[in-house]
């Protein structure tokens, strides 16, 4: 790892550090035409941020959109497929009552980190009445 360690900023309260959240990792497998879904769920803590909110929103859906920036000691995936029998979707987030999904990635893994760029996921929430 590259120096200095950087890695205990990461859950540093005094920093925003230290924020509970889970990764729900998807692996799908081809079998006989159609797909098997396992999930995995990994325990996390880091630090969490909101993204800017942008204005140049053209939809009513833009309006809504929310975007969180993660940093925590853990290898964040934008999902693959190599064609193989298995492939990975794109990791979501667990934090604060919702589900965010993976959009970007930036590998600090010299550094022992990894960011991940997230969007809300709305179409998986239930309202209530």
């Amino acid at each position: 790892m590259l120096m200095p360690d950087v890695t205990e900023i990461l859950n540093d309260p005094e920093v925003g550090g230290g924020v509970a959240f889970q990764v729900r990792r998807v692996t799908n497998k081809r079998v006989l035409g159609s797909v098997t879904r396992s999930e995995e769920i990994i325990d996390l803590t880091g630090n969490i941020q909101p993204v800017e909110l942008s204005v140049s929103a053209s939809t009513t859906e833009d309006l809504m959109t929310e975007n969180i920036v993660i940093r925590a000691a853990f290898e964040f995936m934008v999902g693959s497929n190599s064609g193989d029998v298995s492939f990975v979707g794109e990791d979501e987030i667990l934090w604060d009552g919702k589900t965010w999904r993976l959009t970007r990635v930036e590998n600090w893994s010299k550094w022992g980190f990894s960011t991940a760029y997230a969007e809300r996921v709305r179409d998986l929430e239930v309202q209530s009445t």
